[in-house]
């Protein structure tokens, strides 16, 4: 008389099954390794912060790493103190893996607006490195520390700068100063001290660059339409006015809440001592909070 029980024949595919999946698992596991033995490697000037910010371009063929060194010296800017630097590393047909810097068009000083007059020491070019979502995408080159200087003897207000870099790495660049606006020279006030581009995404059409020093450090989001050339920034009863939250330093953007709309997500990891994120989408000419989160512990 048979015991009750799992019938033998269940009992062996059920053994079959499970290394069944053991052998899936494993396999999947081995697929998504990284060539160890075989790196390729490439090197910048020394105390040069080289590595940085990392991406990878695609152009004409041609396949490059863009390395941020944001505490280099510049071949095109000789007399400005250490302003960092974009390099351009061809993946191929570089055996001696050399990279070059890029030349951003900048010069030595930048008049940028009517109460305006940059300053580029230390500005840390580089310290964040974005590239547009298309076959043919542009980059986003980020200096948070840029300086306006205009009003040197009251206010150093760092507004921080970015560029915009053409899909062949080379010619005219576009400037992107989101945080500076005529006649305002209150440090901290605002956007004084706003720090623009310590975090960059880019999109299709759209610039993201995080500002964490805006309004004493409560921070904000920049952002800027390349089809209307126009800028967005959240509105400031969508976000709690926290002194010290850094909002902005960190940002992506993503189809989060339609396949068919760009949402834009910041972290602000100092809010309240636990940190926070929020998410915005374009309505008119702002950014609306859609969703926000807050963490759990410091």
């Amino acid at each position: 008389m048979m015991r009750r029980g799992m019938d033998p024949l269940r009992r062996q595919k059920t053994g079959l099954k499970h290394v069944f999946y053991v052998f899936l698992s494993i396999s999947l596991a081995y697929s998504y390794n990284i060539d160890l033995e075989h790196p390729l490697v490439f090197r910048g000037p020394n105390n040069s912060f080289f590595g940085y910010s990392v991406l990878e371009h695609y152009h004409d063929n041609t396949r490059w790493i863009i390395v941020g060194a944001p505490r280099a010296n510049s071949t095109y800017s000789s007399s400005v103190h250490s302003p960092g630097a974009v390099y351009k590393c061809r993946v191929h047909s570089n055996p001696e893996r050399r990279c070059t810097e890029m030349d951003l068009g900048r010069g030595n000083r930048e008049s940028c607006g009517k109460t305006c007059q940059g300053d580029r020491d230390d500005e840390w070019m580089g310290v964040s490195l974005a590239r547009q979502n298309r076959g043919d995408g542009k980059i986003l080159a980020c200096a948070h520390r840029w300086k306006n200087i205009y009003y040197d003897h009251e206010h150093i207000l760092p507004h921080g700068y970015c560029s915009i870099i053409p899909p062949t790495l080379q010619g005219r660049t576009k400037p992107l100063i989101p945080c500076y606006e005529d006649h305002k020279q209150k440090y901290g006030e605002e956007h004084g001290s706003c720090q623009a581009g310590i975090a960059g995404v880019f999109t299709e059409e759209l610039v993201v660059m995080g500002a964490p020093g805006s309004y004493y450090w409560t921070g904000t989001i920049k952002v800027y339409n390349l089809t209307s050339d126009s800028f967005y920034s959240p509105n400031k009863e969508d976000i709690d006015s926290h002194r010290y939250s850094y909002l902005g330093y960190a940002v992506t953007a993503g189809h989060f809440s339609s396949p068919n709309v760009i949402d834009i997500a910041a972290g602000a990891p100092q809010h309240s001592g636990s940190g926070k994120v929020y998410i915005f989408k374009i309505d008119g000419g702002s950014l609306v909070k859609s969703f926000q989160a807050s963490g759990k512990m410091v």
